[in-house]
């Protein structure tokens, strides 16, 4: 009885302290983090300008990253000069820059990503469905689906356009064999994302007593940056069968060997940009635009705040 009598005054606690790790979390889909009231159909156009903007705000980093790891691997540049040249390019010839292709599907990858679990997670809303277990089932599929599917898309367009094969003719097509190891690298992430990372920060905050928002953050970055060390040779491999489909396992293991060290780097690295400033401007977006039971968090009601705060003060 004593036992039950201490866990009690807990719950209220821990439920309270989840609060602003969700801010910077993708994989998060409970009912509990979000208490949105709009209509279905006026909703919908603003969980798509959420993800239109949140898009635009992570892609230049993440395209200049992926870019200079395909780059690098199919040796038409060094990972470093071109991290220099594309960052150059995306300051002194913006237009340049977001005209290019790397900018421009790397976005389309985002959008369609983020506008997907944003519009998921609306009609499961708009559908009264509960549960935090059939909510992430629900927009575990939308989301991997449309990311898995587009990165695939993208990458095999890189492959083509990105790499150093000059030969007579138009390059070859993108073998099912890359772009397959491509879908496959980002199912991992996906997994680790909705699944692993939660599981990770459960097992740090109830063995270890790590308070919940740190280990909830944590676990949603290091879970997923890990796994970008693990399916790395995966990327690598994707990328070297479509430059030569012909080489010996000799070839391809001295490839890895080399490519290693820079590609799990670099694909660690993205996950920052994708995972920190693109959940969050996502979900931060979201709390301000879209009308919910506690309107003081809109953006327009925040801004009227704090110019009355500022006239207040004036006089």
């Amino acid at each position: 009885m004593s036992q039950n009598n201490n866990q009690t005054p807990e719950q209220p606690k821990l439920e309270e302290s989840l609060t602003w790790a969700n801010d910077w979390m993708f994989g998060s889909s409970s009912d509990e983090h979000h208490h949105f009231v709009e209509r279905l159909k006026e909703r919908i156009p603003k969980e798509v300008g959420c993800a239109f903007t949140a898009s635009f705000l992570v892609s230049p980093l993440v395209s200049i990253i992926d870019k200079c790891i395909v780059q690098d691997i199919s040796g038409s540049a060094q990972f470093m000069k071109a991290i220099g040249t594309a960052t150059k390019e995306m300051i002194f010839t913006p237009t340049v820059f977001l005209n290019s292709l790397a900018f421009k599907m790397t976005f389309a990858v985002y959008f369609g990503t983020y506008a997907v679990a944003n519009l998921s997670e609306a009609v499961m809303d708009a559908k009264k469905v509960r549960g935090d277990k059939n909510r992430k089932q629900y927009k575990v599929a939308a989301a991997s689906a449309a990311n898995i599917g587009l990165l695939a898309w993208r990458d095999s367009v890189f492959a083509r356009v990105l790499s150093k094969n000059t030969g007579a003719g138009p390059k070859p097509a993108t073998p099912l064999r890359t772009i397959g190891l491509f879908a496959a690298r980002d199912g991992a992430t996906m997994y680790s994302t909705f699944y692993l990372a939660p599981r990770a920060a459960d097992y740090l905050h109830k063995q270890h007593g790590v308070e919940r928002n740190v280990a909830a953050l944590s676990m949603a970055l290091a879970i997923p940056m890990t796994t970008q060390v693990i399916t790395a040779p995966l990327h690598i491999y994707a990328m070297d069968y479509y430059n030569n489909r012909t080489a010996t396992t000799a070839e391809r293991m001295a490839v890895l060997k080399k490519e290693f060290p820079t590609v799990s780097f670099a694909r660690s690295l993205r996950i920052l940009p994708a995972f920190g400033i693109g959940s969050f401007s996502n979900n931060k977006f979201r709390e301000w635009f879209i009308r919910q039971t506690d309107e003081e968090l809109l953006l327009a009601r925040r801004l009227t705040r704090f110019i009355t705060k500022r006239s207040t003060q004036q006089v």
